[in-house]
């Protein structure tokens, strides 16, 4: 068999193999490189971070091009801590190169720049742009081919940020049919909308407070599963960052589980989180209340959270009384145990009832 050459494609592959060699002093596998000084000073990014809102969007780009289809960022704040968490499905890193991202001059970006609704991007030199930046930033959990988790402690009296960190936009649809984002403080969620919504057919974007952050990751651990057994092949593997909580078998597992991914869950939160008293959040653009162009100047709307009810112990009593024997007739039918264990219990979004089959 006889192959042919065309010596233009020959000349450009030549071209571009010592281009590259030009511009990396060493080939770290993986797809990861690291820089020539000449090349690096070109890329240098340490001005593009003046603000916690920059990291933010740095780090969500960051999630999409490793190809994360989901998203779940975690914020909070205390009097002199900014902390930031990103768990997504991405990419992964491989784990002996998890603090190598953070080091000047390394990138897996080698030949990714473009241009994007926030500017250029693909530099390769966020990670380490960001870590000059910031108190702290690690790598705490990934997987290759499975996620990431990154946690970023910032120093507010360094890195600054908007003081109205909670007013939320609205989602504006204009006369032809397009989708924007009213008028809002320039915060960190503002930037997650924003990013959501020019992302929104790749990418789901889940954000919210650490503790609503790990319910929700829990909830979509577990409503993974269910698709699981339904088609019954695994869609991700269970060590993959955005099912490690959903694995947790009780409130010590799941504080330890939050911890391993960057989360600081209290063991309070953890119990709560396990008996379903906190809500899994909606995904970020499902929040933002939405409205049609010229009618955005009402109120900015706040976060829709199902309403807790308190029901009464005897009522309760009662309800369950009816409800198992109601279950005695179906139990005499399949001669299954009328007296097996009904556990009734009260959550945030509505009443469990749980009766364990047992054969009579």
């Amino acid at each position: 068999m006889g192959y042919s050459f065309d010596m233009k494609d020959m000349g450009d592959f030549l071209d571009a193999s010592s281009e590259s060699r030009l511009r990396v002093e060493s080939d770290l596998g993986d797809g990861f490189v690291r820089l020539r000084i000449t090349e690096a000073q070109k890329r240098q990014a340490k001005q593009d971070i003046r603000s916690a809102e920059d990291v933010a969007i740095e780090l969500l780009r960051n999630a999409r091009d490793a190809g994360a289809r989901t998203i779940f960022f975690a914020t909070s704040l205390s009097k002199n801590r900014r902390t930031m968490v990103i768990v997504d499905d991405g990419a992964g890193i491989p784990e002996r190169m998890w603090d190598a991202v953070f080091e000047p001059r390394v990138t897996s970006k080698l030949d990714a720049l473009r241009f994007d609704d926030w500017g250029v991007h693909g530099r390769g030199m966020a990670l380490y742009s960001i870590s000059q930046n910031v108190s702290s930033a690690r790598v705490m959990q990934s997987v290759p081919s499975q996620g990431t988790a990154v946690r970023v402690d910032i120093d507010p009296s360094t890195l600054s940020e908007r003081s109205d960190q909670s007013t939320l936009p609205c989602l504006v649809k204009a006369a032809d049919g397009h989708w924007a984002l009213s008028s809002s403080p320039h915060s960190i969620v503002r930037i997650a909308a924003e990013f959501a919504l020019g992302c929104r057919r790749d990418t789901t974007v889940y954000f919210g407070s650490i503790v609503s952050i790990a319910a929700t990751m829990r909830a979509y651990g577990k409503a993974l599963m269910r698709r699981e057994d339904e088609c019954e092949r695994p869609f991700a593997s269970m060590d993959a960052p955005v099912r490690l909580l959903s694995a947790a078998r009780n409130a010590d597992e799941l504080r330890d589980r939050a911890a391993s991914l960057g989360f600081d869950l209290s063991l309070r939160s953890a119990y709560r989180i396990m008996s379903d008293g906190v809500s899994p959040l909606d995904p970020l653009l499902g929040m933002l209340e939405r409205v049609r162009e010229g009618d955005s100047t009402h109120a900015a709307p706040v976060k829709r959270r199902r309403v807790a009810i308190r029901i009464d112990s005897a009522d309760l009593d009662s309800f369950s009384a009816s409800v198992k024997g109601a279950y005695a007739d179906l139990a005499e039918r399949y001669y299954l145990d009328p007296d097996a264990g009904l556990e009734t219990r009260v959550a945030r979004d509505g009443i469990h009832v749980f009766i364990p089959f047992a054969e009579r």
